[in-house]
């Protein structure tokens, strides 16, 4: 199989800067190289994460089907016009007869090949098509795959280079990787954060249940082990690092603000005991002032 061979920016069969070509056989006798084609790919984060294949859709430097490669158009057994077929061209001077090869057929005494027009005798053609990618699991922004032999076709013959892809994953709206870990802010309420709550997200692998332990802050953050990014290195996953915000309610009718204002003579610790003289209370007719 042509199985992608990943080079990452992990290490994992690193891909010099330069673009890599296959050296091939020239049919004069000359090693030629074959032409490596080069284009982007953009899976979302989904796809990066689980992996599979993608089709792209790739222009290169195909094999010419006029000339299957060779550049020329033979035109058979046909005479030379020139030297009617003796291959050579004689001219007179005076009484001597002066013969010489002819330019036109090289002296074979037949029409010489001519290009082949579609191709304008290169032996190759533009042609696009669609080449089947397989993406491995936890593929990240940078990385690159290769596809061998599905480059621009070998000269003369000889053998195609190489496709390389290179990787480009789309923003998600939630969720952001950093290198393994995918890191995602979750909106709590302030009850919630003050009496503990369990609190399921949508996870790109499936859901996931957070634990908020009573007391905890904005801006605490929860680890669950093995559900972030495969490494293309290791194979081993990262983590879900899941970030929490407080989100304050909106306050709109009396009875809400008289629960909050008990709740505060209840709970009357300050949260700037830690610095002092920053900060003073004031009334609640200062508030609204």
């Amino acid at each position: 199989g042509w199985g992608p061979r990943l080079a990452s920016r992990h290490g994992c069969s690193p891909l010099p800067r330069r673009s890599v070509r296959g050296l091939v056989w020239h049919a004069a006798g000359r090693f030629r190289r074959s032409g490596s084609v080069g284009t982007g790919l953009t899976p979302t984060l989904e796809e990066s994460l689980a992996g599979g294949g993608r089709v792209v859709t790739v222009t290169r430097r195909d094999t010419c089907g006029t000339c299957a490669g060779v550049g020329v158009v033979r035109a058979g057994q046909a005479m030379c016009t020139v030297c009617h077929g003796t291959g050579a061209v004689r001219s007179v001077r005076g009484h001597m007869v002066f013969s010489r090869s002819c330019s036109a057929c090289g002296g074979t005494g037949q029409q010489r090949p001519r290009p082949c027009p579609p191709c304008a005798g290169t032996g190759q053609e533009a042609r696009a098509g669609s080449v089947l990618v397989r993406i491995p699991a936890g593929i990240a922004v940078g990385d690159r795959v290769r596809v061998p032999s599905k480059g621009h076709a070998g000269v003369r013959g000889g053998h195609p280079g190489d496709l390389f892809i290179v990787v480009h994953v789309s923003a998600h709206p939630q969720f952001r990787r950093d290198g393994d870990d995918l890191h995602v802010v979750l909106p709590v309420a302030i009850h919630e954060a003050a009496l503990g709550a369990r609190i399921e997200i949508a996870a790109p692998d499936g859901p996931a249940r957070v634990r908020v332990p009573p007391g905890t802050q904005s801006g605490q953050r929860f680890r669950l082990r093995e559900r972030g990014a495969t490494s293309t290195r290791t194979g081993r996953r990262g983590d879900l690092v899941v970030e929490v915000r407080l989100m304050l309610p909106r306050v709109l009718d009396e009875r809400s603000k008289e629960l909050l204002r008990e709740f505060g003579r209840i709970n009357g610790d300050s949260v700037r005991e830690p610095l002092p003289g920053l900060a003073r209370i004031v009334s609640e007719t200062d508030c609204n002032a």
